[in-house]
This record gives C-alpha cells, structure tokens and sequence, in this order.
C-alpha cells in the first residue's frame, strides 16, 4: 500500500510540475540571444572573414571599424517572425540589406530599377544634400535602383525589403522663412521597407528611428568635459585637466574636451560651463551629444532619458513625435519634447527641406534593436588561399557571436500565409550599391563582391549574381511544430489528470 502512495504522490507531483513549466517566451528585441528568447539554433553560420573591416572596441554602438554577419537566428511566434543577424554594422551608415521570400506566388530573382518602388532610403549615406521636399531625386532615386541586377539564388524570389543603417546624423530647425537653429548632431539607427509585389505602387516607407543601443527607449547625452567619461563633469575631471594642461597630440581622456589635440586653458572654460552635468539627471533639452569619439565614449555611460510611453525595441517616427508624448505641434518640431524628434517629422512647406527632415512612419510595426558591441567572431584576416584572398574559411569563432541587429515584424508584412520563410541578408556599402562578402546562408569565400563582383565596381550590382557561388545565401525558417496536446498538457488539462490518476490509485489503495 506504500508503493501505491507513492506512486500517487509521485504521479501528482510530475504532472503539477509539468502544469508548471513555463511556455517559451518570445524574444526580447534588444539586440542578443537573451535567456528564453528560443531562437535554437543558427540557421546559418559565416565562413568567410570579412572584408570590410573588423570591429574591435566593444562599445554597444561605435563597435569598431567594421561589419560583418557571424551567424543568423530566427523564429515564428504569435503572428511575428523574429531576427537575430549576430555580428556587427559600423557606424558610417553601411547598410543590413535584408530580403524576404515569403509569399509563394510572388517575388523577383533580380532586382530590376524600373519595375520596383522609389525612394526607399532616398538619402542614401546619411550625407549630403537631401532629395527637395522629400521626393524622389532624379540621381539619388532609391536603394533598390542602386542594387539593380542583383541576381539572387535560384529558388529564391524577393517580396519584401528591409534595410537597416545607423550613424550619426544631424538636423535644423527650419520656421519656413529661412531662420535656421544651429545643427543638432545625434547618433540614430533607421529602417526603411518596401513591398516587392506591386511593382514601383510597392507600398515603402522610412519607417523610423532609434536614439539608443539595444533598442532602447533612451536619448544620448553627455559632455567632453566628462574626460574621465564616468557620465559626468565634477572635480576629478579637472583635476586631470589641471595636471595635463600643455600636452599636445592628446585626446580627451587626458583632458582635451575641444577636441584640438591641446590641453590648454580653452578646454579649463569648457569643464567650467559643464562643471556639475550628470547623466543622471540630464533632461531632454541640453547636452545633445553626437558624434560620440571611438574608442574613448563608452555608449553605456550616455544614456540619457528615457522617451515616455515607448518601451524597447519601439520606433520613433512621426506619429510619436506628433502624439501626446511627444509634443510637436508643428512640421518644424515646435514643442517636441527633445529636439532629435525633428528629424522624423515631415519637410516643411515651401522649403527645400534643408532641415533634413525624414517624414518617418513605421507602417509595418517593425521593431529593432542594435547591439555593436561583437569583438570575436570572423576576422578581417585576407587568409593565405590558393585562390586569392579571403577563400580561406575563417580561423575564428563565429559561433561564439550572439548579439547584432535584432528585429520583429508581423507575418501580415511580409505577406506570409503558410509555410516556411526565405530570408536573404547581406553587408551593403552605404550608398547600397556595394556587396561586401557577408552574406547569410553558406558563404562565398571570396573578397568583396563590390559592384559586379570579380571584375571591379560598376556604380550597381548589376554583375552579383549568387548563382556564382556554392550554396545558397540564403536560410529557411520553418514552421514551429505544435506540441501534441498527450505531449505537453495543458495546465487545466495536467490538474485534472493528475487529481484523476491520484483518486485511481486512492481507489486502488482502499482495496
């Protein structure tokens, strides 16, 4: 009679124990494989070292001078896909150029100017004069323009387009009579989409941005009077000031906060205009700070704070910046709670946008996170091979990468009705017409494709054909199984059948 009680303790015990056991979360969108985000594992893994450079510094945004793709995860949860491209995008508005083959029935295996949507990024590198009012600039027309004749893998066919860039940027008040605010320098990440399906009608948008690492809901501040870059200016600052006062050839952490090399009795007046900033109790309205120094500014000991009513992995775009919380009443970003909200907002009319407005809308409910701070993974190491530089598979430890750009999107976005998901991803060049050698799937072993690959740029990638290389760059994602319910009860289900196997066996006990 014991062994039966036993038994039925045992029995009650296992099943409360399975009603108990947490489902799988879906993933935090903040840039790394974090506990429970159930990616498993990578769908595909590099083999080839980057050539465009290699990241080196750790710091969450300013990574180092290089981008690379060491591994890609994914899932599907809830109605989302899930992305995670672990490696690193330097912050000179090199792009993450991501294409989807989702819907069975549609798409393009080469990308063709002519029969795809404008404007997709219009500006291109974050530099130079923007299109007038935000249109479409007759030399500057688009990212899928300058990647015309791209040519994916057989089996592969586009229907939706992301790509996703950070750097820092800058923007200016504009009253529409031509009085101009001094430039406001920011660090931000942005996204833009475009539906490959209807031709150029393709719905695209810029979709919005980002102020933080992580996908934090933050701003950036800070002061180079903070040369000890603890996140504040207080007396240890000056005092290596003090100490460092007539060195030359120097930076900040020995006490140039005017960035001239000098230490002198300039960079004294500035710590005293800043003496008792701290990033504790910074506001939204002073000590915008951009562009950050690499390899000096710890990003962490910038963040500033946080945008009310955006949670991590939100976008801010112009819907946000004209909301409650945001405040702007106007295109010119009047009563914006902090001044990088301008940038989302629409051109002013009558003006030539030189205020470097975006007119962003996150029209797909993306959500994005960027973690920069990879140091391991491939090398930019050329290699030895037989064959010519970077055939070499790579001697370092992509699998070791899990952090990078991180991003969700709905199902309904991206078309998807049933089956498994192609996803495409490559390194582009900032002005998107130049392939670097990062691609997902199985790797090229080759050095940067450029603009037609083996025989130099040509201004497209009109010569990048995938077809060329072993493999496919490309991953599936497949469909989640669903658990048997006899496998994995539900909660209810698993009381109930533990009360019930416990009252069999109390049954059992009494005879």
């Amino acid at each position: 009679m014991r062994t039966m009680h036993c038994i039925a303790s045992a029995a009650v015990a296992l099943v409360a124990a399975a009603a108990m056991t947490p489902a799988l979360a879906v993933p935090t969108i903040d840039g790394k494989i974090t506990a429970g985000d159930g990616y498993g594992a990578a769908l595909s893994t590099q083999n080839t070292n980057t050539h465009f450079g290699n990241a080196e510094n750790g710091d969450p945004i300013n990574g180092g001078n290089g981008s690379e793709i060491d591994q890609i995860f994914a899932r599907i949860d809830g109605g989302r896909l899930y992305v995670l491209v672990a490696g690193n995008l330097q912050t000179n508005f090199d792009k993450l150029s991501i294409f989807f083959d989702s819907e069975p029935a549609a798409g393009v295996n080469t990308i063709d100017q002519n029969a795809l949507p404008r404007g997709v990024d219009p500006f291109i590198d974050g530099l130079g004069f923007p299109p007038p009012n935000g249109t479409n600039n007759p030399t500057n027309i688009g990212a899928l323009q300058r990647m015309d004749g791209l040519t994916f893998d057989a089996g592969f066919n586009a229907d939706h387009f992301l790509t996703i860039t950070h750097g820092f940027e800058s923007a200016l008040d504009d009253d529409g009579a031509g009085t101009l605010d001094s430039p406001l320098g920011f660090y931000a990440a942005s996204a833009h989409y475009a539906d490959l399906t209807d031709g150029v009608s393709g719905r695209n948008g810029a979709l919005g941005i980002q102020l933080a690492q992580r996908g934090l809901p933050n701003v950036l501040r800070g002061t180079t009077a903070d040369v000890d870059i603890d996140g504040d200016a207080d007396g240890n600052d000056f005092l290596i000031i003090q100490r460092n006062l007539g060195a030359t050839g120097v930076n900040r952490l020995s006490g140039d906060t005017t960035g001239d090399g000098n230490v002198t009795g300039a960079d004294l007046d500035l710590w005293r205009a800043a003496f008792g900033f701290s990033n504790a109790t910074a506001t939204f309205g002073t000590n915008h700070f951009a562009p950050q120094s690499q390899g000096v500014d710890n990003s962490d000991v910038l963040l500033g704070p946080a945008l009310i009513g955006l949670n991590p992995g939100d976008l801010i775009d112009k819907v946000y910046a004209f909301g409650p919380n945001g405040g702007a009443t106007d295109n010119a970003g009047t009563g914006a709670i902090t001044r990088e909200l301008e940038f989302v907002l629409p051109p002013i009319a009558g003006t030539d946008n030189v205020a470097s407005h975006r007119n962003m809308q996150n029209i797909v409910s993306l959500q994005l996170a960027i973690d920069n701070s990879n140091t391991v993974g491939v090398s930019g190491d050329p290699g030895t091979g037989p064959l010519g530089p970077y055939t070499d598979p790579t001697a370092g430890n992509p699998s070791a990468v899990e952090t990078g750009i991180e991003f969700s999107i709905p199902l309904s976005e991206i078309g998807y009705t049933s089956g498994p998901i192609k996803l495409f991803a490559f390194i582009n060049g900032n002005g998107h017409h130049y392939a670097s050698n990062q691609f997902s799937g199985t790797g090229i072993l080759e050095a940067n494709l450029g603009g037609n690959g083996f025989s130099g740029f040509t201004g497209d990638l009109s010569g990048v054909d995938l077809n060329d290389f072993a493999g496919d760059q490309f991953v599936t994602i497949g469909v989640p199984a669903t658990p048997a319910a006899a496998t994995i009860p539900e909660p209810g289900s698993a009381v109930l059948l533990g009360m019930a196997l416990a009252a069999g066996l109390g049954v059992l006990r009494r005879r």
